[in-house]
């Protein structure tokens, strides 16, 4: 591939492997780092990483100790992005004349692409601390300010140096960070204690300007005392909190204050007599169903109705619950006591499960996961959009199989008559289907939906079930291209012991993510350390613990070099399996038309321009 042919590629630059971009010529490396960077939109964090990794490595080989003596120009030249990846050592070695350029760099830096544990932050953050050239005591504003993204990088004791005047502002700046590294948190809630006083007596405006740092700490929130204007200023502040990225990212880029501890409390300020009456004449929560659950209090909580307890629940009257239930049937993860006793108000409502309708099952959304294993099948699923609105909720595998069991009863199809819109209907709940059945899936049908059923997370054993009927369509793994490994999605982690080490390197790239913690760990372990480095970054950072383990000390090695740079290895976690469609009514069919053919087609793309 040619560097004008590179510049040509747009959108279709995500299919960009990083073999290719290593195999550029020395000659042409500054060219390729800044026509990659032109679109960074279309980048992925592996793709970066490939390409910092190979324009450093050509420019140390042009000039021994290349960054102890790099002169403006040459910095300037460099593509901030890529620079961000630059190795902490040789950051720390940047000259003092380069300063200037590195500071203007600096301001304009996005920092999403570095793990929030990678050695590059605090270096980067140190070494434009060391070209302000002044105590911290003696910083402005202004100065400070300077700093553009490397300020949400600031430790606490760092800060805590600064001129009050300055503090201030400079805590004004921090609220409005997206990313504070999580080992700063509880310091910083001290220093904004110390400087602002308890939560409890701030103002209406320091709400305003301070409530995202509130945050940082879950026990200051639910014990903020009643103001009169303390439910619209939280409110407020919710509305104001970005929306979360979709899909998540790893927490390893990506990780933020929990809010449930505000959405209780705003919960709790719209509930609870405690918040609004005198200390004497204070109960706990309004004796709800003979005074306080109504149905426009209902539709007013919206997702808050999670937090009623199941004796508040039992509360409600007939005539309540039938107002309500499409409200209270668009709440996610109730517990299973609360399940109960909605699914007993929804029988007193609408009497024997046998006798629901279909409109009925609609309303009930996530309250019909109270039903048992019996009852599931006896509800009414006939249609892709029950399905769709089911979807939604967090469902056990057995009940997965029950809901299957009365779809595919009702609908009066064979398994092998399933088109690929049904296909993709069934969302989470195709890991209801047996051996049998997954072997019964039209060919053409799963070939056409293969990327949808990809989204799904299910048990291994399904999992692996659907990966062999993948086999059957798509022909043996060590044959996938890596535009197949990526339409795939999380069926790749059916993979066996063998077929893992089988795939090419370069197809670790397009792996899905969320397909990464569901590989069994000694599957993970049969990996070379070629194969583990071409991960990339996302990928990577999504190894659990007990994959982590049993890896060696050089497989361990190569996922730092996935991640880009060095960092320090949190205490892994992995965010819950999510099986949500789209969100704000957007069909969950959408991606049979775009998503399923959009990623081949990018690699089709480059095919005809190589």
């Amino acid at each position: 591939m040619t560097l004008t042919d590179m510049r040509k590629l747009g959108s279709a630059m995500q299919g960009v492997a990083c073999e290719m971009i290593e195999k550029v010529a020395e000659s042409g490396l500054m060219e390729m780092a800044q026509a990659v960077t032109e679109t960074p939109r279309w980048l992925s964090k592996a793709q970066v990483c490939c390409a910092a990794q190979s324009l450093f490595a050509g420019l140390e080989k042009k000039r021994a100790g290349y960054f102890n003596n790099i002169t403006d120009t040459e910095l300037e030249e460099i593509p901030t992005l890529l620079l961000l990846h630059l190795p902490a050592e040789k950051i720390a070695s940047l000259p003092a004349s380069v300063c200037a350029v590195f500071m203007k760099k600096m301001k304009e830096a996005n920092l999403s692409s570095l793990p929030l544990t990678s050695r590059s932050r605090p270096t980067l953050t140190n070494r434009a601390l060391n070209c302000l050239g002044r105590n911290m005591s003696k910083l402005s504003s202004e100065e400070v300010l300077s700093l553009g993204s490397l300020l949400c990088e600031l430790a606490p004791s760092q800060m805590s140096l600064l001129a009050p005047e300055v503090l201030n502002s400079t805590m004004q700046a921090l609220a409005s960070c997206t990313q504070i590294p999580p080992r700063h948190w509880r310091a910083l809630f001290q220093l904004l204690n110390d400087t602002y006083g308890d939560p409890s007596d701030w103002t209406a405006d320091t709400i305003k300007s301070q409530g995202p740092l509130l945050l940082l700490d879950d026990s200051a929130v639910r014990s903020l005392r009643y103001k009169s204007w303390l439910k619209e200023s939280l409110s407020d502040l919710m509305d104001s909190l970005p929306s979360p990225p979709v899909p998540t990212p790893p927490q390893e880029f990506s990780r933020g204050p929990d809010l449930s501890a505000l959405r209780w409390k705003l919960f709790s300020l719209s509930t609870s007599t405690s918040e609004v009456m005198p200390m004497r004449r204070r109960r706990a929560v309004l004796p709800q169903g003979e005074a306080g659950l109504t149905v426009s209090l209902l539709e007013e909580l919206g997702g808050a109705n999670v937090y009623w307890s199941p004796a508040q629940l039992s509360k409600m009257d007939a005539a309540t619950i039938t107002a309500a239930m499409e409200t209270l049937g668009e709440v996610l993860y109730y517990s299973a006591e609360q399940l109960v006793v909605l699914r007993e108000k929804a029988i007193q409502a609408w009497g024997p499960v046998s006798g629901f309708n279909e409109s009925q099952v609609l309303q009930l959304g996530c309250v019909s996961q109270g039903f048992n294993l019996t009852e599931l099948p006896s509800l009414p699923f006939s249609s892709l959009d029950t399905l769709e609105t089911l979807s939604r909720c967090s469902w056990t595998q057995p009940q997965r199989e029950a809901v299957w069991r009365g779809f595919v009863e009702r609908i009066n199809k064979t398994v092998g008559e399933l088109g690929a819109v049904e296909l993709v209907g069934l969302d989470q709940f195709i890991c209801g289907l047996n051996t049998e059945e997954t072997g019964q899936l039209n060919t053409d049908a799963f070939r056409e939906a293969v990327q949808s059923v990809g989204e799904v997370q299910c048990p291994l054993a399904v999992t692996e079930l659907l990966k062999q009927r993948a086999v059957a369509v798509f022909g043996e793994p060590q044959g996938w291209t890596e535009a197949r490994v990526n339409s795939l999605g999380n069926i790749m982690a059916g993979l066996s012991l063998s077929e893992f080490p089988s795939l090419s390197s370069s197809a670790f790239t397009f792996l899905s993510p969320t397909s990464v913690p569901l590989i069994p760990p000694d599957r993970l372990a049969a990996l070379s350390t070629s194969q583990l480095k071409a991960l990339g970054p996302d990928n990577a950072a999504m190894i659990t613990n007990a994959q982590w383990v049993v890896l060696g000390e050089a497989q361990r090695a190569a996922l730092g070099n996935a991640l880009g740079v060095a960092y320090d290895r949190a205490e892994p976690t992995t965010n819950p399996p999510r099986n949500l469609p789209q969100l704000s009514g957007a069909s969950m069919l959408g991606p049979l038309g775009v998503g399923v053919f959009m990623q081949p087609f990018l690699f089709l793309l480059l095919g005809f321009v190589l």
